[in-house]
């Protein structure tokens, strides 16, 4: 029953290979080359952004009949202008004039009209964290990797910045106040617990903060949160829950190390979650992070709903029967060893997974292990094999199990 269920995954791991793709808005040009490695400030590809079509009636603003346009124009067609430059004109009486209404180029003639398309903004394409490239088309996307910690959050503001983690309050759950906030701590990643009112928030802009990460914060905060030019990540959710002790526990280990916020949240078809990413040196090849893990005794999980909420536990069993819920309704439930809590039964539809990693090797890495290993067995039919006109040298190979490790 728990292998037909499956509850959505936060990750929260100290060390994992990370995998991002970032992308142009629209095609342009992508400099970075695959194994080229980049800065979280470096500037990876560039995009014109912005371009408007302008109708201009040259005939009804000159004052002259259609067949006139074309004679009257001081630009000819693909010509680059500058904002103001004549494009038609001067003409009649009053010496009236048709000017560029921006910086564009005029695309077509036709009917006495100028049809003039406006340059669009140079929007360039950053990396956002440290990391090796491992693939781009060199048009639009490319696709960087690192190893680090991930944490994912449950709500962002939309908006991607990067800096040192600093520390703000005594504790995960302890609350945000203007006193706590100095100097000191001017174009950091603040890390605090829960905010409850806008006077941090507004103070931090002040001091120029490069994002803010909390457990939790009001709801009545929504609209100043999405108007704040820095990101800010809510790992909780809205109310006045402190941070959960895996997250806080590991943002407390990289303090001081450079973190990337990404606040943006995926569509109801998309898995895309708010994180943060902190990238880390690694001296092994470490694995990516598992999309999809059943549920199990040992798994660890955190409660989403009431009245559990935000406690984190691990999996005692997986009940084989719905159970009936105080409400009257039944649930396909499990029993969770909640911490500081004790034994609780939990509908499996509030709990969601806290994923601490893969192991070292990658995805595949072992069950391509075990395949290849098998077909090794195998081998010492291989002289037998490759003389036999039937079957031909080439019947036994796997070229695609070559790349395996043991």
């Amino acid at each position: 029953m728990a292998l037909s269920y499956l509850s959505p995954i936060v990750h929260v791991t100290p060390l994992t290979t990370i995998r991002r793709e970032r992308s142009l808005s629209v095609p342009g040009v992508v400099t970075v080359r695959v194994n080229q490695k980049v800065q979280a400030s470096d500037v990876m590809g560039e995009a014109e952004v912005g371009r408007r079509h302008v109708f201009l009636d040259v005939g009804r603003a000159l004052g002259i009949p259609e067949r006139q346009v074309a004679a009257s124009l001081a630009r000819k067609i693909g010509d680059p202008v500058e904002a103001g430059d004549v494009l038609a004109g001067p003409a009649g009486f009053a010496r009236r004039t048709v000017r560029a209404p921006a910086a564009g180029t005029i695309v077509a003639v036709s009917g006495g009209r100028i049809l003039f398309e406006t340059e669009g903004q140079t929007a360039g394409l950053r990396a956002g964290f440290a990391g090796t490239v491992v693939s781009t088309d060199g048009i639009q996307h490319a696709t960087l990797e690192t190893p680090g910690a991930l944490i994912q959050a449950t709500w962002g503001n939309h908006r991607q910045d990067y800096g040192l983690t600093r520390f703000v309050g005594r504790g995960p759950g302890d609350r945000m106040q203007t006193d706590q906030l100095d100097i000191n701590l001017r174009g950091a990643v603040l890390v605090a617990g829960v905010c409850e009112n806008p006077a941090p928030l507004h103070q931090a802009v002040e001091l120029s903060v490069r994002g803010l990460i909390l457990g939790s914060m009001t709801s009545e905060l929504i609209p100043v949160a999405m108007r704040l030019p820095y990101p800010i990540l809510l790992t909780e959710g809205f109310g006045r829950l402190p941070m959960n002790g895996p997250a806080y526990a590991l943002l407390q280990s990289n303090a001081g190390r450079e973190a990337t916020l990404d606040g943006r949240m995926g569509s109801i078809y998309e898995s895309q979650r708010p994180e943060v990413i902190i990238p880390l040196p690694a001296s092994r090849q470490v694995g990516m992070p598992e999309d999809v893990v059943p549920l199990k005794p040992a798994v660890r999980v955190r409660v989403v709903r009431a009245p559990h909420r935000g406690a984190i536990g691990q999996i005692r069993q997986v009940l084989p029967k719905a159970v009936s819920m105080p409400s009257g309704i039944l649930a396909r439930s499990a029993t969770v060893d909640l911490e500081g809590i004790g034994a609780a039964t939990v509908p499996l539809a509030n709990l969601e997974i806290l994923q601490k990693g893969r192991p070292t090797g990658g995805p595949l890495a072992a069950p391509r292990r075990e395949e290849r290993n098998r077909w090794l067995k195998t081998l010492r039919w291989a002289p037998r094999l490759r003389k036999s006109p039937r079957t031909g040298p080439s019947w036994w190979r796997r070229p695609e199990l070559a790349d395996c490790s043991f």
